[in-house]
């Protein structure tokens, strides 16, 4: 699935059973193409990284880039 962010968006794509996930950061106006059918985006870090926790994912730090 291909999208176009709006917002700054934190995102988990991934297949129907939950056999592939992909996850991470997507700034503004960017978008995001993981080939995969499901996209979960979250406008926030916390609710990202909660939903993350629930499919077992610990995510490494930094979730967004740092600012220049």
């Amino acid at each position: 699935m291909r999208q176009v962010t709006t917002e700054d968006t934190w995102f988990i794509a991934r297949n129907e059973d939950l056999t592939v996930i992909h996850y991470g950061y997507a700034p503004a106006n960017t978008e995001i193409d993981t080939g995969q059918p499901v996209i979960e985006e979250f406008n926030n870090v916390e609710d990202w990284l909660e939903r993350l926790s629930e499919l077992g994912i610990t995510p490494e730090e930094p979730y967004e880039p740092k600012p220049e």
